[in-house]
């Protein structure tokens, strides 16, 4: 009997813990950081990147420093993303090289120190530390390093920098004061196009940060309830971040309630949930310098209105339709064409546009793009343009569909529907350039009684896709989104 028992219950627990289409609550995930440790295949990776940079380079010489104005302005200090794309090496105030010539050496700094800062901030690794870590050709004292630099960009070799990294430019300007300024070229133009197809490493990594985020989503569904903060979900949310080993969100936590589930960044997390309300939460968990891009909108006492569920639903309906059209081949707009056609005609059925055939109209409340890349910044970086495809319903060009997608590139899909409270007063300010004053006049008079029905409800549904060889994988797919499976969870 006790066998049965014990059955009965396993059987129990793992029903609670799938919905009825079999996807799994239980996220794979555990305190784990190897995928944080210096591995020899990870090593790899790394020496990959700095090998296909020297191919695109001609001549010259690429410098990089490790920090800039940002890395101060989040509560851990954060390497700037080339210098760690290129090395692995986060240490505060350190330069690195690459040269040209001399079969492609590779240098790096040990930062600035003093007995101070060492009692201040903690000591720094040795250069033999360094060089077992990193495997540079070389390590320079800090003093050396800025002779290095003098030499290299006084010698009229071009220099490859980083134009956006003020505090490397003003290091660079200091250094040719009295000289004839050397030939800067923008080491973005090679780098970015790198970042766009990410590697095995950089794949599990952002996989990594998916499942935490996800983590502290359930998480959220779990404890949410009328009479809290938005800011207490917060709190949830980041500290289950830290719990698994992610130092920090990758962007400001968005966390709104009510009315500020229609204001895109919404930061502030400050009011009081209240019986009725959404919560759309936009975050991020960033681990190993790749960050999380995940939104869920849940209803905040558990159980959505007819309202909420018929939004919540049409924006679910447009960003599956939107991820089919992401595999490789396809352009890097289709699936925000796709998305924007499925919610067109369901707002066209719910009668809150009055004109299929408006964009303008649609925009009203679908009032963003539905894609970005994602890896290493939220808004990663790459060209949306290169090799365009035009969009099958379109053959004029009037709509592009962008960037041929392929293989390792991972982007964001995140429509979105916003039905602001007094907002049909916003769109003659809106629209004026896009439409005449009787014809948006015409618009708020046919929608406005509808429009009652659902004001205040903004629900935002984004998810994480990597391109594979055939299709696509979801990277966040372990973030609850079916308004059941939520409604479940969060009993």
């Amino acid at each position: 009997m006790k066998k049965y028992l014990l059955f009965f219950l396993m059987l129990s627990i793992l029903t609670n813990c799938t919905n009825p289409e079999g996807r799994s609550w239980i996220i794979p995930l555990t305190i784990d950081d190897t995928l944080l440790d210096y591995t020899p295949e990870q090593l790899e990776s790394f020496q990959k990147r700095r090998s296909t940079l020297l191919d695109k380079m001609e001549h010259g010489f690429l410098i990089l420093k490790s920090t800039d104005q940002r890395s101060r302005n989040r509560h851990e200090f954060r390497c700037t993303n080339y210098f760690y794309y290129l090395t692995g090496y986060a240490s505060y105030g350190s330069y690195m090289i690459l040269a040209k010539q001399d079969a492609g050496q590779f240098f790096l700094s040990k930062p600035f120190t003093n007995i101070r800062m060492e009692i201040y901030d903690g000591g720094q690794p040795t250069a033999g530390e360094i060089l077992d870590l990193y495997h540079p050709d070389s390590v320079l004292s800090y003093d050396e390093m800025r002779m290095m630099l003098g030499h290299i960009v006084n010698s009229g070799s071009p220099v490859y920098v980083d134009f956006k990294n003020h505090e490397l430019m003003d290091d660079l300007n200091k250094l040719t004061e009295g000289h004839p300024k050397p030939e800067l070229l923008n080491a973005a133009t090679m780098l970015d196009e790198m970042r766009v197809i990410k590697d095995p490493l950089e794949v599990a990594r952002l996989q990594k940060a998916c499942n935490i985020t996800a983590r502290a989503l359930t998480n959220v569904m779990n404890r949410c309830e009328p009479g809290k903060h938005e800011y207490e979900m917060e709190a949830v949310i980041e500290g289950t971040f830290l719990e698994y080993g992610s130092a920090m969100p990758g962007f400001p936590s968005i966390v709104g309630s009510g009315p500020n589930s229609t204001t895109l960044h919404y930061e502030p997390n400050t009011r009081l949930m209240e019986d009725g309300d959404l919560l759309l939460m936009d975050i991020g968990a960033d681990y190993g310098y790749y960050t999380a891009d995940i939104t869920r909108t849940i209803p905040v006492n558990g159980k959505f209105t007819t309202e909420q569920r018929t939004i919540c639903q049409l924006v679910l309906d447009a960003q599956k339709a939107s991820i089919e059209q992401l595999k490789p081949g396809m352009g890097i707009r289709d699936g925000h064409l796709a998305g924007r056609k499925a919610m067109n005609e369901g707002l066209a059925q719910l009668g809150l546009i009055s004109d299929p055939e408006s964009e303008w109209q649609v925009e009203f409340y679908c009032i963003h793009g539905t894609s970005h890349y994602l890896g290493m910044d939220v808004h990663d970086v790459g060209d949306y343009e290169i090799n365009p495809r035009l969009s099958d319903e379109d053959s004029t060009g009037k709509y592009r569909s962008g960037r041929i997608l392929e293989p390792g590139m991972v982007l964001t899909i995140e429509p979105g529907i916003y039905i602001r409270e007094n907002g049909l007063e916003q769109a003659f300010d809106m629209f004026a350039n896009e439409a005449d004053s009787s014809e948006i006049a015409a618009f708020i008079e046919s929608v406005s009684l509808i429009y009652e029905q659902y004001e205040n409800i903004g629900v935002r549904i984004e998810d994480d896709i990597l391109i594979t060889k055939d299709a696509n994988l979801v990277l966040s797919r372990y973030a609850p989104k079916e308004p059941d499976d939520i409604e479940q969870l969060m009993r």
